[in-house]
């Protein structure tokens, strides 16, 4: 609880002042106080904190993984649907697996069984801000549907330098079909660049996975602007390619590190 209140300094600093005050002043000022940590204490108001506090402590040790997550399963399919099913579930499971033992070690777990439906969803909408405040800036260049091949590739390179990369276009020829080499830390990636209207099979996969190997780089990466076959996600799950969406970018560095992308 104290924890709790801590985190949200505007209430401690409320409590400390009354303690303050009691000391110094009107002795009544820290019972107002003390009643008041009594009141939290002795009912379901400290209990639901401590939830959520509970709640917000996981998330952020785990915002990495969860991000990496939710990213990928609220990516557009082959056809440019998006489903959320696939991350409530995972969020369900998240809620089971780790927040549940933390509650039944604090006792709080049997608030959540009065109304679960509702809990779990306020639950999960924490969760979701959390992960909201941990992903990167936008990036200040502009994606513009008009473009060249060429343009895209350069706009990747962009993005992907704001994320931190050091990435290069490659020459355009001799490069077996990577587009361009970014390197962070010990992280070597090749990334081939689709612009297309229509869907990317399974060439791209192919052509990302042969230049990777060409240039002995652990990652390869394909990025479009459109959408993959079917088949494509199949050949590329099977070879470790990881398919990206250009909006996805900024985020490689956390979704490579999750093990996706690995040949």
């Amino acid at each position: 609880m104290f924890r709790y209140l801590w985190r949200h300094k505007a209430f401690s600093a409320v409590l400390l002042f009354f303690f303050g005050i009691g000391l110094y002043l009107q002795p009544i000022a820290a019972w107002i106080g003390l009643a008041l940590l009594l009141f939290l204490r002795l009912t379901k108001v400290h209990s639901f904190l401590l939830i959520y506090d509970l709640t917000d402590r996981a998330a952020l040790t785990h915002v990495r993984t969860l991000a990496t997550k939710r990213a990928h399963m609220l990516s557009p399919d082959e056809y440019g649907n998006v489903s959320e099913e696939a991350w409530d579930k995972h969020l369900a499971t998240f809620i089971k697996k780790t927040l549940l033992p933390e509650f039944q070690r604090k006792k709080v777990e049997h608030l959540l069984a009065k109304d679960p439906k509702r809990y779990v969803a306020r639950l999960r909408t924490r969760i979701d801000r959390i992960i909201d405040r941990y992903q990167p800036a936008e990036p200040t260049v502009e994606f513009d549907e008009t473009m060249t091949g060429r343009e895209f590739e350069l706009y990747c390179r962009e993005v992907l330098q704001e994320a931190g990369w050091r990435a290069a276009l490659t020459p355009g020829s001799g490069d077996q079909g990577a587009d361009i080499i970014a390197e962070k830390d010990d992280r070597r990636v090749v990334i081939q660049c689709k612009f297309y209207n229509g869907t990317v099979g399974n060439k791209a996969v192919q052509e990302a996975y042969a230049a990777a190997a060409f240039q002995d780089a652990p990652y390869a990466v394909v990025v479009t602007n459109s959408v993959f076959t079917k088949s494509a996600h199949q050949l590329a799950h099977k070879n470790g390619v990881l398919l990206m969406h250009h909006t996805d970018l900024p985020r490689l560095e956390l979704i490579i590190t999750s093990g996706a992308g690995t040949r």
